[in-house]
């Protein structure tokens, strides 16, 4: 059970899901202030970008049945109960990619490369904002440490302290925002208020979520090896490198055009 944040009647508002979907609504609006600088027509990207929020809630859903399936397999009244299994990052991610890309394809007005550029920078800021839900409430925990900024949970002895492995993916994904954000605002004044012709943001973000990822995940608790999570994350850091080198030929080229 997560931590109670307060009740309306007799229904619990639990800590995890209030900052979850705080992070979550801030990141969408955050999202659809920034399609104007992007050059995505208002009313057609909300309503992919609407549609892609729902993808998103129902992969961070469904992975989490999938990793427990034997659970709700026994007890299959659980998958209404998220006070008994929460919401999954990969699942999320993987949800709104792919609900998102077949609207931008059915649609063909909104460039699905293009509104990756918009969606990377408050994707990390409701990685950062949310994995305070996550701290709170005790999941994605870190294995046991004697680091100096190891912390004590509540449900283990006073004698062991584990890795806040929450809180790094908090300030790491914070990191990587305030990276992207001035590197967006350094493309932008050299292409003289004009975005990118090939993304920049998107490629640079997954390297960083990747590295991430790869680092961090060793710390949590359960972690055993290379999932296959691990191992396409760190097929994917070179693909994106050789995709952020062509976008940085390709920039390099427009203003060179531009400046003749």
């Amino acid at each position: 059970m997560y931590p109670v944040l307060f009740r309306i009647g007799n229904i619990p508002i639990e800590t995890y899901y209030v900052i979850w979907f705080t992070a979550l609504a801030l990141a969408l609006r955050w999202t659809v202030a920034r399609m104007p600088f992007y050059d995505i027509d208002d009313d057609e990207g909300r309503r992919v970008i609407g549609w892609g929020f729902l993808g998103m809630l129902f992969g961070a859903r469904a992975m989490e049945l999938v990793r427990n399936f034997s659970l709700y397999w026994s007890e299959p009244l659980l998958i209404f109960d998220l006070s008994r299994g929460g919401l999954s990052e990969r699942g999320a991610i993987l949800g709104a990619i792919i609900v998102t890309f077949i609207m931008c394809w059915r649609g063909g007005k909104v460039s699905f490369l293009r509104l990756c550029e918009v969606v990377i920078l408050p994707a990390f800021l409701a990685l950062a904002i949310g994995r305070w839900g996550c701290f709170f409430a005790g999941c994605c925990v870190g294995i046991q440490s004697t680091f100096l900024l190891a912390l004590r949970f509540p449900y283990d002895a006073p004698s062991i302290a584990r890795h806040a492995t929450q809180i790094y993916y908090s300030l790491s994904a914070g990191a990587i925002l305030l990276l992207l954000f001035f590197v967006e605002k350094w493309f932008f004044r050299r292409g003289t208020g004009q975005y990118p012709p090939s993304p920049v943001l998107t490629p640079l973000g997954l390297i960083f979520y990747a590295l991430m990822r790869l680092v961090l995940d060793p710390m949590r608790q359960g972690y055993s090896g290379m999932s296959t999570l691990n191992i396409t994350l760190a097929i994917l850091i070179p693909l994106m490198a050789v995709w952020f080198l062509f976008s940085l030929n390709t920039f390099r080229k427009k203003i060179t055009a531009h400046g003749s």
